[in-house]
């Protein structure tokens, strides 16, 4: 395809933000080679970027780092200090988009920043809702969500450090109640460990707050 031709595929379909290269194959009909070929010169002449691996931005409508983020890698919501961050609870924002899914953990670095996947079983795959069109976890399940990957399960992080990192956050944004309530569903270890933290800052999770089904 000539350049002309591909600038008005783009333009044909500007509410598409994101072109995976399956998508390109079917939508022009050319071979996986040729195709890789062809995009290269784009890339090369500026016409076009590549999001990440086998994944295009339409020029016309580019899709944003979150939104090619929890694409890219489907299901996948935004959580953990990235998500706290989005809600003004933490108070820097990373550069790193930290995500949790239900398939298996990778990290994938871009030319704009880097996209971290923390594994979950489908458990413990809820508590997000739409913002801005993308999946963010609630500020309450992206806490959890921290305690229980980077504390819990992994221990990247001490009691020590999760209680550093606590400090820079607004805790008083946070629903007690909603944390209390999701918690449980977490299971004994978690709930412990958020309870630990929050205590720190005379802080204390509710005795009794109805469990949330969704």
């Amino acid at each position: 395809m000539r350049v002309v031709q591909w600038m008005r595929l783009f333009k044909q379909y500007r509410d598409k933000k994101l072109f995976s290269l399956s998508d390109l194959i079917q939508m022009t009909g050319e071979k996986r080679q040729s195709l890789l070929v062809q995009l290269s010169r784009l890339e090369k002449a500026g016409l076009v970027e590549r999001a990440a691996r086998g994944w295009y931005l339409n020029p016309f409508n580019p899709a944003t780092p979150e939104e090619v983020a929890t694409a890219i890698r489907f299901p996948s919501y935004l959580s953990l200090e990235y998500a706290l961050a989005r809600h003004s609870v933490l108070s820097q924002f990373p550069y790193t988009l930290t995500l949790v899914t239900t398939r298996l953990p990778c990290i994938l670095d871009t030319d704009r920043t880097r996209f971290e996947y923390h594994q979950v079983s489908r458990r413990l795959f809820w508590g997000y809702r739409p913002l801005a069109g993308t999946p963010v976890a609630e500020p309450e399940k992206a806490l959890l969500d921290l305690v229980y990957i980077r504390h819990v399960r992994s221990r990247e992080l001490s009691a020590e450090r999760l209680e550093s990192l606590f400090d820079d956050m607004y805790l008083e944004e946070l629903d007690l109640g909603k944390l209390a309530a999701y918690a449980r569903r977490f299971g004994t270890a978690t709930e412990r460990a958020l309870a630990a933290a929050l205590g720190a800052f005379g802080l204390s999770l509710p005795a009794s707050s109805p469990t949330p089904t969704g």
